[in-house]
């Protein structure tokens, strides 16, 4: 039998790894919990704020998410370009972005969208429903910018690598370890081992009447365990206490003599008994 060998330490390297990584990954998401919800207020990501019924803007390229606070429905807002000082063709609101806001505080509501091309001045037309009912300032966002600000945020993607990567090693890592307990648990045995057993047990008394090792045992010696042996029957007592139900060895009958073998009394060492005188009168 060999003996075990050193298993690289790695595995539980890689799981000790995985916890330490994990757990700094969740304090610096809570640390930057904050600044993710405000990527998602308008009011921290709005670059203009307008009140009055014309406004005048210049916006960047890339799609514009206007938006009020509360309800939006006595809201009528017009965004135009600015066309040698006066109001011209209306701006297009076709436009998709991933920004939408998401307050925990304040409910938003998006009025309309805006798509510039490139940079641009435009006029802002607010008309209310109800007089004193639009009250809430009209706040713009440009949602690619923000998108792309986040996606650039160093410490937003540490944060949820760090959480990924120890989510990926500690697993792995526990897996590593427990197949290297496995092999640990297991016995090797050299092929003139292998060969010795198998003479071992073909001679073993125990096992007279099985002459061949079985299926079952030569698989368990090629894998290393050491096959099963026929332990002899054990003397159990019975159960009953008026009845022995254990198996008795028979009895073989005494034998002194027989006309096949030679008597062993001589005149120097007679008989004690009278037998003889039986068989002097047959």
């Amino acid at each position: 039998m060999q003996p075990s060998q050193d298993h690289s330490p790695w595995p539980k390297r890689l799981m000790i790894s995985g916890i330490i990584i994990g757990f700094l990954g969740i304090i610096l998401l809570s640390f930057i919990f904050d600044d993710l919800d405000d990527y998602y207020d308008p009011r921290e990501t709005s670059e203009h704020s307008v009140n009055d019924e014309t406004n005048t803007l210049t916006l960047d390229s890339g799609c514009w998410v206007v938006n009020v606070e509360g309800d939006d429905d006595d809201y009528t807002v017009t965004v135009r370009f600015l066309e040698n000082g006066t109001a011209g063709e209306k701006v297009s609101s076709d436009c998709r972005t991933d920004f939408q806001p998401s307050t925990a505080d304040v409910e938003f509501s998006t009025v309309t969208k805006v798509d510039i091309s490139e940079k641009t001045d435009v006029i802002v037309t607010i008309e209310c429903k109800q007089e004193g009912a639009c009250d809430n300032p009209i706040l713009f966002t440009n949602g690619d910018d923000v998108i792309l600000e986040m996606i650039s945020d160093i410490g937003l993607w540490s944060a949820f690598g760090a959480c990924c990567l120890g989510a990926i090693l500690l697993p792995m890592g526990w897996i590593l370890v427990t197949i290297n307990k496995n092999k640990n648990n297991s016995v090797v045995f050299t092929p003139e081992q292998i060969q010795d057993s198998m003479f071992e047990h073909s001679n073993n008394p125990n096992n007279f009447n099985q002459e061949i090792m079985t299926t079952d045992q030569l698989y368990q010696l090629v894998r290393g365990e050491v096959p099963e042996q026929n332990s002899p029957k054990q003397n159990v007592p019975s159960p009953f206490a008026n009845q022995d139900t254990r198996p008795s060895a028979v009895k073989q009958a005494k034998s002194s003599g027989s006309i096949y073998s030679a008597s062993t009394h001589t005149p120097e060492n007679p008989p004690t008994d009278d037998s003889w005188k039986s068989w002097d009168e047959m």
